[in-house]
């Protein structure tokens, strides 16, 4: 069967949009759910694969110039849709949510031209047009400083809407984040792992102790092996505010940041690295399903 998602090239949130509709067309046991929408009312998208009854949650986009992990999560959406069947996805349940930053993206990859806070996101960009660097939403604020998990002592040196770093005027205060959240809650996922782009890391145990670093490090040692990429020791007081070191402290639950490319500085993964970056990664949704 011929492909529905092309990840290699510039993969857009409108991209995303259709390639979920056919693939939905093709494969009718996806469900496909709006989990809310974006500050410039693009919607925010989740799509599930399998019955199982420990469902796990992959996410991408946190960050508008890391739109290469959409490209990635859908790939791996589809790979399973064609490799496995329904009746073998039974004992998997496993929810997508490729674009956490649809205007964030969009802004990245087709200029400020069609966003009414044109002026506003010029003045945050040193009145640039190119908006490459651009890793926060379109109010500026860096989604993955968002998590109310000690919000309140990130040093927060930038105190203003940025394109990068801003972790806003309260947790939550962003639509974007706080449609991630509030699915969370609600699914009570027994893994996550979100999606970043540059420096072939994995972050999993923030300020995680006793079984729970066990049951992490079992599971983050299986992607290493997977991937090759290096597990990061946090150190004594590490940040805060993410979505997975939320996750990880208030659910009790394991949770990993996967950064997928070697580092390239502030911009967007160059499409050569891609094809490396799915061979280390397309099972990594199944390693978390099958072993949550």
């Amino acid at each position: 069967m011929e492909s529905i998602v092309e990840p290699k090239q510039v993969y857009t949130y409108q991209i995303m949009l259709n390639d979920i509709e056919l693939l939905k067309q093709t494969y009718p046991f996806l469900v496909v759910e709006e989990i809310g929408m974006s500050v410039d009312k693009r919607k925010i998208i989740a799509v599930k694969i399998g019955n199982g009854s420990r469902p796990i949650m992959l996410n991408g986009a946190h960050h508008a110039r890391e739109w290469m992990t959409t490209a990635l999560l859908m790939h791996m959406l589809e790979y399973y849709c064609k490799t496995y069947t329904e009746n073998q996805l039974d004992d998997l349940s496993i929810w997508f949510v490729p674009m956490v930053n649809p205007d964030g993206v969009t802004l990245v990859q087709e200029g400020v031209g069609q966003f009414a806070e044109k002026d506003f996101l010029l003045q945050l960009n040193e009145n640039s047009i190119d908006f490459a660097s651009w890793k926060a939403n379109i109010r500026g604020v860096d989604l993955n400083r968002q998590y109310p998990v000690d919000w309140e002592h990130i040093d927060d040196y930038i105190r203003k809407p940025s394109k990068s770093m801003y972790k806003g005027p309260s947790p939550l205060s962003e639509p974007e984040a706080r449609a991630l959240y509030d699915f969370t809650i609600l699914h009570q996922f027994h893994a996550v792992a979100c999606y970043h782009s540059s420096g072939e890391e994995i972050f999993w145990k923030y300020k995680a102790d006793g079984k729970l670093i066990e049951e992490s490090l079992k599971l983050a040692n299986q992607l290493v092996t997977a991937t090759g990429y290096t597990l990061i020791d946090p150190g004594e007081n590490p940040s805060g505010g993410g979505f997975t070191d939320w996750f990880l402290m208030k659910l009790k639950r394991p949770s990993f940041t996967m950064e997928i490319a070697p580092y390239v500085g502030p911009r967007p993964v160059p499409l050569e690295f891609y094809e490396e970056i799915w061979e280390k990664n397309k099972h990594v949704g199944l390693i978390l399903g099958r072993n949550v």
